[in-house]
């Protein structure tokens, strides 16, 4: 994984015994320094593997099967592929194979340069199929948010992603989680068998759109913690306290080996222009111009500044740590540190077509006009989709509406409740007035 070179490079010392060659007989002899490297490599994919919604995600190079059994592994059931996940793994299937018979042709003259290149462009294929098969894998719902996932290096110094761990607190508050989902199911059933049978099911959104606002809730959340400084030391010493001092390994929503979460245009392209984006990434850019690249200026600089200075970029380094992605309307990772800055997604956020409406279905577009603007449900209700996030947009301007999983679960819930009231309200009144048509009509 880490090359010579690149070790040499970094200063790395290296030991040769007497019959040191190019290919044996060389010894790195910096094992922290090596281990470093190897972090830093592996940090990418750490990020790409965090990208799947995992709890959380630890690169660590020398994981030891002892390290590792000290988890709890959930396993993943693989579905079926579709056609064109079918047709697609049978194409490179076929070119692997093209390619095998190559390299054991023995009628074949093939040169070592050659050999390599036919063995990368196979590894290539290899590691596409790996990609669509991990594809293929399902965990049980409400698994990925709480388990997390180890990058490390094998024997060969090849990487391996260990998915699906749980730490035993995690195992037990996914099982308590499990089992409130199945009482939950439970009432739901029941509570559908006692429905009647004209009443509407509750409407939610996709899980792609729900990616795709909380990258923007993200953001938020991550400039509001850049403004409070005493809510990100808050957040760093609780998290220290947890694995240090009590040590235990509750879900956290920093990631406190200090890797960014900048990524989020993967789930939001528009996610960059934001507001909290673009003001993040200019104090980032203030202070990486003000402070020294060189480890030790840089410890000589933060040790003579203010320590209000200080907290101003523990602010915005914890900022830039903080994860809240979801792929479920009603998640709100990161709840406690929303709470502590007092985060307004209104202030941040603005319902447009293009942001909102048109990701939605009608009658859930519909579902949010009846908030900021009821009198004109019924005239959208006739036009067409596109029409209808254009005229929700020009009506949700101004009005504060924001969808439900920017908002407190409890404001969700309050918000459910009053809406029941109301159409309850308007039940009553259009049997009040079939009962008055009735009369007169008996009068007449």
């Amino acid at each position: 994984m880490v090359g010579r070179v690149t070790y040499e490079q970094a200063g790395g010392g290296t030991r040769r015994d007497l019959f040191a060659d190019e290919q044996s007989g060389v010894f790195l002899a910096d094992a922290v320094l090596l281990d470093a490297l190897a972090r830093d490599k592996l940090a990418a994919v750490a990020e790409d593997v965090r990208a799947e919604g995992w709890g959380w995600v630890e690169a660590a190079p020398r994981a030891t099967y002892a390290d590792l059994h000290a988890f709890q592994r959930v396993r993943a059931t693989r579905r079926e592929p579709g056609k064109a996940e079918a047709k697609r793994i049978a194409k490179l299937e076929a070119e692997q194979a093209k390619l095998q018979e190559r390299l054991d042709d023995e009628n074949e003259a093939i040169g070592d340069d050659e050999a390599q290149a036919l063995q990368d462009a196979m590894d290539a294929i290899g590691n596409d199929l790996d990609g669509i098969e991990r594809t293929l894998l399902v965990y049980p719902v409400g698994v990925v948010p709480v388990a997390g996932a180890v990058v490390s290096l094998d024997s060969e110094g090849a990487v391996v992603v260990h998915r699906g761990l749980l730490r035993e607190d995690e195992a037990k508050a996914l099982r308590t989680q499990q089992r409130g989902a199945e009482a939950e199911d439970d009432a739901r059933e029941t509570g559908a068998q006692e429905q009647t049978e004209g009443e509407p099911p509750s409407l939610t959104i996709s899980e792609k759109l729900a990616r795709r606002l909380s990258a923007h809730r993200t953001a938020a959340l991550q400039a509001e913690v850049a403004r409070h400084p005493h809510v990100a030391l808050v957040a760093v010493v609780h998290r220290l306290a947890q694995r240090i001092v009590l040590e235990g390994y509750h879900g956290s929503s920093l990631n406190i080996s200090a890797d960014p979460q900048d990524r989020l245009e993967q789930h939001a392209s528009e996610v960059a222009d934001a507001p909290a984006a673009v003001g993040m990434r200019k104090v980032r850019e203030a202070w990486g111009q003000r402070l020294p690249e060189d480890s030790e200026a840089l410890f000589a600089e933060l040790l003579a500044m203010p320590q209000s200075e200080l907290l101003s970029l523990l602010a915005v380094c914890v900022g830039f740590t903080v994860s809240a992605i979801t792929s479920r309307e009603s998640d709100r990772p990161a709840a406690l540190l929303a709470q502590a800055v007092a985060l307004d997604m209104g202030q941040w956020w603005t319902p447009t077509a293009a942001g909102y409406f048109e990701h939605v279905s009608k009658a859930k577009a519909l579902e949010a006009v009846q908030v900021f603007a009821p009198g004109e449900v019924h005239r959208l209700a006739k036009l067409k989709k596109a029409q209808i996030a254009a005229e929700a947009e020009r009506l949700a301007a101004g009005s504060g509406w924001l969808p439900a999983i920017f908002r407190a679960p409890e404001a969700v819930a309050q918000e459910a409740e009053h809406q029941g009231e109301a159409q309850d309200t308007e039940a009553a009144a259009d049997d009040e007035g079939a009962e008055e048509t009735q009369a007169l009509d008996e009068a007449a």
